[in-house]
């Protein structure tokens, strides 16, 4: 049961970290009002925002937005953690 809940998160994290790629890819290539844009920034930007707030109030002068891949260094510290969690608690 408990194994169960948590490859249930990891996998949501790992949908998560698939839509990001995806995202920051589609984001070299279409417009930002491309439809296909729009609708994985519904998902995405959630994720990103609080992010690049807290990046643009660290780096105030950033030239470049790094919350891309903060957001997949936070991801993969969130599914690591939550395994060890697991392999704690079991």
């Amino acid at each position: 049961m408990l194994y169960g809940v948590f490859l249930g998160i990891s996998y949501f994290l790992q949908i998560i970290r698939y839509a990001l790629l995806i995202y920051c890819v589609m984001s070299w290539i279409l417009p930002p009002y491309h439809q296909a844009m729009r609708f994985l920034g519904r998902f995405i930007d959630p994720v990103l925002s609080p992010i690049r707030t807290l990046l643009f109030r660290i780096f105030p002068r950033l030239p470049i937005d790094l919350s891309a891949l903060a957001a997949f260094f936070v991801l993969d510290l969130i599914g690591r953690l939550l395994w060890q969690l697991f392999y704690l608690l079991a």
